[in-house]
């Protein structure tokens, strides 16, 4: 008699999808920041990219098992994009 143990399902993994929408903006507007002239597109993403990203770490701080890496990520790259922004701002401003 072989004993049969039904397969057990797995645990569902939480996304934090503000998270990786920060990761995405950030990324992006870092890379455009980059750029002189194209620069000016990465305003908007990097300043979206830290409101998701601080969206995403509050709501993952909230909710347990929601995990706060892709958020933390996406927020430092979006400040980091934000302050090439702000730089290449004030070196035009001083021209």
């Amino acid at each position: 008699m072989t004993n049969y143990y039904p397969p057990q399902p797995y645990p569902v993994q939480q996304s934090n999808g503000m998270g990786v929408t920060a990761l995405v903006l950030g990324i992006v507007g870092l890379v455009f920041s980059l750029i002189p002239i194209i620069g000016v597109i990465a305003w908007p993403l990097t300043i979206l990219g830290v409101i998701f990203g601080a969206v995403g770490l509050s709501k993952a701080g909230r909710v347990p098992g929601m995990p706060k890496g892709t958020a933390i990520a996406g927020l430092t790259c979006s400040l980091v994009g934000l302050g090439i922004c702000i730089i290449w701002a004030a070196a035009a401003a001083s021209v």
